[in-house]
């Protein structure tokens, strides 16, 4: 039974990226209509999708610009 809810929670992350094939969707949203429990993951991951686009993953100013400054060192031009 872990097996298969396992295969399911991999389903789920692929559903919500939209990497799955249409088998696989048909066969999750089965699943979710069927299995309250799979359905609430469903839900909690989505959030947490969604949370994931809020994350700034730019770097600050201070850090590109200490890079730059690293890069202009003559010890570290010449390699």
């Amino acid at each position: 039974m872990t097996k298969i809810y396992t295969h399911q929670k991999n389903l789920l992350v692929q559903y919500i990226y939209g990497e799955c094939d249409l088998f696989s969707t048909l066969e999750i949203e089965h699943a979710l209509e069927e299995n309250e429990s799979l359905f609430r993951e469903y839900q909690k991951l989505k959030k947490i999708k969604n949370q994931f686009s809020k994350v700034n993953v730019s770097p600050s100013q201070k850090s590109i610009q200490k890079i730059l400054n690293y890069s202009k060192r003559p010890d570290v031009a010449m390699l």
